[in-house]
């Protein structure tokens, strides 16, 4: 079983505003709404995969309660601690004409000592039970940036495999937990390192540094170019099929969800890394963070053009 922990999850809103103009009145049209969150995200992409997956994580007011019912209405099981407060909303406004997308980010409700600490114990109730478990997304206020570590230490010591996504301080403290598997994007990883990363060979390099730095694989997502990743026996640079893209959101969870699919059914690294980038490009040709069709997934994986770097 493949389990998710979101910690900030969000009601993902995607507004569709030709000629997007700061400080003006801009006129648009809701085309998506969804229960959002990075790890969220990875649960609804597992499901698709047709792997068992439970989602846990924090929740609050009305918008939890979405969030609540739309998993439930997604056959994925839900396990999620309530908190005073409301779950934040993301806006992705999409331009049609300036092919622009512009995020606008709540920070989220305030998690408290003893929700953290609730949040503790689920944990040491899932990780017998789990083959593998992704902490993704952002800490929530009131999270100290050192909550994936001690989470990830947890459950790393009950046998489950862990993977992170996140950025900032809470990258660098994950990452002294020594997750099993890595997958910042290159802002983070540069942000991380305090470097710029432009060539394939130097973002390599720092899939390397990030291995070196506690991580048994990394992948660094490059967006529309792909990604480079680094393992004990592999050093691979990846890109993607062309495709025509709608939204971004979802993305890199499409990535992630892949690689533990992977991971949970025992396939070589390569074959893993395959099929996260395809599945990563199926997912920007969908509106909102909906999940690509398994078919197109699979259609996109001989497409995917992939080689060895050094």
């Amino acid at each position: 079983m493949i389990v998710t922990v979101t910690l900030n999850p969000a009601v993902d809103r995607s507004l569709t505003v030709p000629r997007f103009e700061v400080g003006k009145t801009n006129r648009g049209e809701v085309t998506q709404t969804d229960a959002g969150g990075k790890g969220i995200n990875v649960a609804k992409a597992v499901k698709q995969f047709g792997t068992e997956v439970c989602a846990l994580g924090f929740v609050a007011g009305s918008n939890g309660h979405f969030i609540l019912e739309a998993l439930a209405a997604g056959g994925i099981p839900a396990d999620f601690i309530n908190v005073p407060g409301e779950t934040r909303v993301n806006l992705k406004i999409h331009d049609p004409v300036y092919r622009t997308e512009t995020e606008l980010n709540e920070p989220g409700f305030q998690v408290f000592p003893e929700h953290l600490e609730a949040m503790k114990q689920k944990i040491r109730e899932y990780g017998p039970r789990c083959d593998v478990m992704v902490f993704s997304g952002s800490l929530p206020p009131g999270a100290p940036p050192e909550t994936f570590a001690e989470l990830i230490t947890i459950a790393s010591a009950l046998g489950a495999k862990c993977m992170l996504d996140t950025a900032g301080l809470a990258l660098k403290h994950g990452l002294e937990a020594k997750p099993f598997l890595l997958k910042p994007n290159r802002a983070e990883v540069e942000e991380l390192l305090q470097m710029p990363l432009g060539t394939r060979s130097e973002l390599a390099e720092a899939a390397r540094k990030l291995l070196a730095m506690g991580a048994e694989e990394a992948v660094i997502s490059l967006g529309a170019e792909g990604a480079v990743a680094a393992t004990r026996q592999d050093l691979l640079s990846a890109r993607p099929p062309a495709v025509a893209p709608r939204s971004s959101v979802g993305a890199g969870d499409a990535m992630v969800a892949a690689l533990a699919y992977g991971e949970v059914k025992h396939l070589p690294f390569r074959e893993s890394f395959r099929l996260a980038i395809a599945a990563s490009a199926a997912a920007v040709t969908m509106e909102g963070s909906k999940v690509a069709d398994l078919a197109l997934i699979q259609s996109l994986i001989p497409c995917v053009q992939m080689e060895d770097v050094g």
